[in-house]
Order: structure tokens, then C-alpha cells, then sequence
């Protein structure tokens, strides 16, 4: 089982994705070891150059962490957080030069957006040479979509991702974007089985404790209702 497939079955049982755009590489290590005994998984966006070095600093300690790396935008960035050892790529739009090389390393692409999960579902089978189905049952943590924005100050977008489910039986929805612990309730009860993903959950990184309670309400919220 590769990378790919353990953190997809993390995320699948616990659905909360941890948000942090670090402002050094320490940042990111203190949120690891806060988070995974949570069975949270972090995603360190490259939005700062700390970005790179703190995912090979949680790597060289902890060989075996499974570390999203998000906002990769370019190729060189998808190339850069590859070679570090993640275990997905998660980008805020859908790029397909960035599909193409996590398809060629068998590695975990979750394209963003409104309105393309459809078009990386067919690259992606077509990069693997096969059917869309059997992609799905062959590489089942290449069968997701992140709906980006989730939410805005003035509405809710969630409901965008019915026509995706139902045109493609199963596919597994990350939530992100304008999502709080004010509005993580009803989200939830629209679709129990999605992945969500806040960078509240990290806001408090000076203050361990602070983190912690709030990934620990985050969690509670998600399974209390998901399986209610």
C-alpha cells in the first residue's frame, strides 16, 4: 500500500484536513505532531516559502507521516512536494500539467474548483490507460474532487457538488474554503461522507493547547453528525 492509499483511508474515516500556510518550517512540524494523534491530516500549503522545508523537516523525523501538500500550482512545485516524500497534492484550481505529473508518480492529485470534476476524472484514467471505472476501483484515492470555494460570506455552495456525485457514482467530495465551525454543522449534514478542510484548525499554532481543543470541536461536530 502506497502513500497515496493510507492517507486516503485516513481521510475517509476521520474527513478533517487540517489548513496551515506556515510562517517557518517549525510551524509545520509543531502542527503534525499536534494533529496526526488526531488522525488529522495536515495539508502545508505552499503559499510561503517555508512550505518545502517543513514538509522535509516532518519527514526526516517522522519517515512515515502523511503530509498533503496544498495550493501547488505549477509543476515545479507538484515536482518539489513529490520528490519531498507527500502523500497527495491538492491544488486551488484544476491544472493539468500538476494531474499529469501525480498520475505519473501514482500519487494522490485533488484538483479545486466549481466546475472541472469531470475533466481530471478523464485525465486521469486516460493518464493511467484505462477506463473511468476501473480507475475507480484500481486507484480509488484518484476518484476526488475538492469544491472550491464551499462557502462565501453571502452563501453556501455545497449544493454544487450534487450533479458531480451523481454523475460519478462515488466520488469522494473535499470541502473547502469559507468553512468555520459556524456553518461546519449544516456542511456536514449535507453530505456525512465528505472530507473538510479549515485552516481554523491551525490558527491557534503559538498556542498547542489552543489547537488542539479546536481540531478536537472540529472532529467532534464532523463524527457526531456524520453519524448520527
Amino acid at each position: 500500500m502506497n502513500k497515496s492509499e493510507n492517507v486516503f483511508q485516513i481521510l475517509q474515516k476521520n474527513q478533517l484536513i487540517a489548513f496551515l500556510a506556515p510562517k517557518s518550517a517549525r510551524d509545520c512540524l509543531v502542527a503534525y505532531e499536534i494533529l496526526s494523534p488526531l488522525g488529522i491530516v495536515l495539508e502545508i500549503a505552499f503559499r510561503t516559502q517555508a512550505a518545502l522545508e517543513g514538509i522535509k523537516l516532518i519527514l526526516s523525523q517522522y519517515p512515515d507521516a502523511l503530509i498533503m501538500a496544498g495550493t501547488v500550482m505549477t509543476p515545479n512545485q507538484a515536482n518539489a512536494a513529490i520528490e519531498a516524500g507527500v502523500a497527495g497534492i491538492i491544488s486551488a484550481d484544476y491544472i493539468p500539467e500538476v494531474v499529469k505529473i501525480c498520475v505519473k508518480s501514482d500519487i494522490m492529485s485533488v484538483p479545486g474548483g466549481l466546475s472541472d470534476a469531470g475533466k481530471q476524472l478523464v485525465q486521469k484514467a486516460d493518464l493511467y490507460g484505462c477506463s473511468l471505472q476501473s480507475m475507480k476501483d484500481r486507484y480509488p484515492y484518484q476518484w476526488i474532487y475538492k469544491l472550491f470555494p464551499t462557502a462565501t460570506s453571502e452563501l453556501t455552495l455545497i449544493s454544487l457538488s450534487k450533479p458531480f456525485k451523481a454523475a460519478y457514482k462515488g466520488l469522494q467530495m473535499v470541502y473547502t474554503g469559507g468553512i468555520s465551525l459556524i456553518n461546519l454543522h449544516e456542511l456536514v449534514q449535507y453530505d456525512p461522507d465528505g472530507i473538510f478542510c479549515g485552516s481554523a484548525v491551525t490558527q491557534s499554532i503559538d498556542n498547542p493547547e489552543k489547537m488542539k481543543e479546536e481540531a478536537r470541536k472540529w472532529l467532534d461536530i464532523i463524527h457526531r453528525q456524520a453519524f448520527s
